[in-house]
């Protein structure tokens, strides 16, 4: 009897999230698509395979991850913008695509608040200044110091025009009196392929892209990009350590729908993602991968897009950075 009470809450169990979705006016009838901007393996490609069987057990359908790369990100999430906004259709997205891209795309084709409605933050990501270990640089230091001495010649790679690896160079640029040469790959995974493979000078990378290599050997970690050590790379100085006051890049993810999509739906996909976010399976996984969980509302999330908006906008255009 006890067997057969267990095996047949075991079968409900699927059916509990989408009678709770129905109660809340709304249920998905088909398989969700969540489009991603990048290729597999970077961080975004990361946080939304741990999360997507998790988004589909409480939503009750298939919820299908689609990578299209290209355009720092903004092919993804065109798409999205141009979907049927019925829920059917989700898009993740990170600072660069969201918050920079106007700045550095001469004909956006979307716009990231007049097109697109925030659901959740997903994470927060921390970014580290590595160097391939044959290269000659033990410290922040001796990159601003090469950089001076030869403008324009150090290369670092990027994840994408516009990306949270290019913000951090444009930072370091910018405080440090320098200037070096983005190098855009279509993702975090192609990006760090080249860095190993010695095609850069160095790179901001998130820190569960490079937390092996850097245990391996055959990265250098010389600085964090937060204000904060990270718990990873806790001998590792904040960039704020290092002589560079005021350093910090914030690295986000969040997933947006079509503007147009109704407030019921738009509560049960973003409810649906935050408690997916507080599951304690999806913290420590994130954790893994350097990762911070960061579930939010609608509206700080739109806070949080538009104070980035003005600060890396206003710093691009001061900069004289032309778009694309």
């Amino acid at each position: 009897m006890n067997r057969r009470h267990l095996l047949a809450a075991l079968a409900a169990a699927p059916l509990a999230a989408p009678r709770l979705a129905r109660a809340q006016g709304w249920a998905p009838d088909r398989p969700v698509r969540l489009l991603l901007g990048f290729p597999p393996g970077g961080a975004s490609d990361a946080a939304v395979r741990i999360i997507q069987p998790r988004l589909a057990a409480r939503l009750g359908q298939p919820v299908v991850v689609e990578n299209r790369a290209g355009a720092g990100g903004n092919i993804a999430v065109e798409a999205a913008a141009r979907s049927a906004p019925d829920g059917s259709t989700m898009v993740s997205a990170n600072i660069g695509t969201l918050a920079v891209n106007p700045a550095l795309v001469r004909q956006m084709p979307f716009h990231p608040i007049d097109d697109l409605a925030p659901l959740s933050l997903v994470f927060n990501a921390t970014n580290v200044l590595v160097v391939q270990a044959a290269r000659p640089y033990r410290s922040v230091a001796d990159i601003v110091a090469a950089a001076k001495a030869r403008p324009e010649t150090l290369v670092y790679g990027t994840g994408g025009v516009g990306s949270p690896g290019h913000l951090c160079g444009i930072r370091l640029d910018d405080l440090a009196g320098i200037r070096t040469v983005a190098v855009p790959y279509r993702g975090g995974g192609p990006q760090m392929l080249g860095l190993l493979a010695g095609e850069q000078d160095f790179s901001f990378s998130p820190l569960g892209n490079v937390a092996t290599h850097v245990a391996a050997g055959t990265l250098r970690a010389l600085a964090v990009t937060t204000t904060a050590r990270a718990e990873g790379l806790p001998s590792v100085p904040t960039m704020i350590e290092t002589g560079l006051d005021g350093y910090e890049v914030l690295n986000w993810d969040g997933i947006v729908v079509p503007k147009a999509t109704p407030a019921p739906i738009r509560t049960v996909l973003g409810d649906a993602i935050r408690a997916v976010l507080a599951e304690p399976e999806v913290v420590a996984a994130f954790a893994q991968r350097g990762l911070t969980p960061r579930p939010t509302s609608e509206a700080e999330f739109a806070a949080q897009l538009a104070a980035d908006s003005t600060i890396w906008q206003g710093l691009i255009r001061g900069a004289g950075i032309q778009a694309s």
